[in-house]
């Protein structure tokens, strides 16, 4: 690998770190989740970089040590972001799951076997 891949390598993961770090700044976590194919492949042709990147930044200098810089604030941005996520999500099934009424423990029938007693619908409205 030459340093010409190195740096599309890094480019390509800074780019899908971008685009889902908007994707989670705006919670949309379907288009956040989407991106996870095209992240793994970015980050594996990174990692396979890795050895070369260290003598072909030292060649290249100012520009590798820019590339760098952005990733480094990319892939910590997209930490925070994840983190965020996660805590929202969390919420949202708590809530969810407060909302929803505790099951009776007995189910209780009359004569004709029918239920007794009304059980009131629950309406949930999801949106991704």
């Amino acid at each position: 690998m030459n340093g010409q891949r190195v740096m599309q390598a890094a480019t390509a993961l800074a780019e899908v770190l971008d685009a889902e770090n908007a994707a989670l700044r705006a919670l949309d976590i379907r288009r956040a989740v989407g991106l996870l194919d095209r992240k793994q492949a970015a980050m594996r042709d990174v990692e396979a970089a890795q050895r070369e990147a260290v003598a072909f930044a030292t060649r290249l200098g100012e520009p590798a040590r820019l590339l760098a810089e952005r990733l480094q604030a990319a892939a910590a941005e997209n930490k925070r972001l994840l983190e965020r996520a996660i805590t929202v999500q969390r919420q949202v099934i708590g809530k969810l799951a407060r909302a929803v009424p505790a099951a009776s423990p007995v189910q209780r029938y009359g004569a004709s076997g029918a239920r007794t007693g009304k059980v009131a619908p629950i309406a949930l409205r999801a949106r991704a």
